[in-house]
């Protein structure tokens, strides 16, 4: 029986292979909101949020994988192997995904 999309992309949410590249990835678009204009909506909680990136990314990985590996760069792209969870999602997908929920990570609305 095929297993369902959801235990999927929490299989891969809980993978200490993928935290640590959501690590790093998280880090890096932690840099590039530390650098953006401050009249950017939601600039100071963003900003915050970064900052949090920045000092724990460990914990960061782990309190925002769920929410990364259900947006639609990397849902469909998880199989289960002998290794465990894999998914094709190249770093810029992951990366565009990251910056696509930074302000929802960040815990700000984005509604207007």
């Amino acid at each position: 029986m095929a297993m369902s999309e959801s235990t999927l992309q929490m299989l891969l949410a809980r993978d200490a292979a993928f935290l640590q590249r959501l690590q790093y990835l998280l880090v890096q678009q932690a840099r590039v909101v530390k650098a953006e204009a401050l009249a950017t909506p939601q600039h100071t909680a963003r900003s915050n949020y970064a900052t949090t990136v920045i000092n724990n990314p460990a914990g960061a990985a782990t309190q925002a994988a769920v929410m990364i590996v259900g947006g639609v760069n990397v849902i469909g792209t998880v199989t289960l192997e002998n290794s465990g969870p894999v998914t094709t999602a190249t770093d810029a997908a992951l990366t565009s995904q990251i910056a696509t929920f930074w302000t929802q990570l960040a815990g700000a609305d984005t509604g207007v």
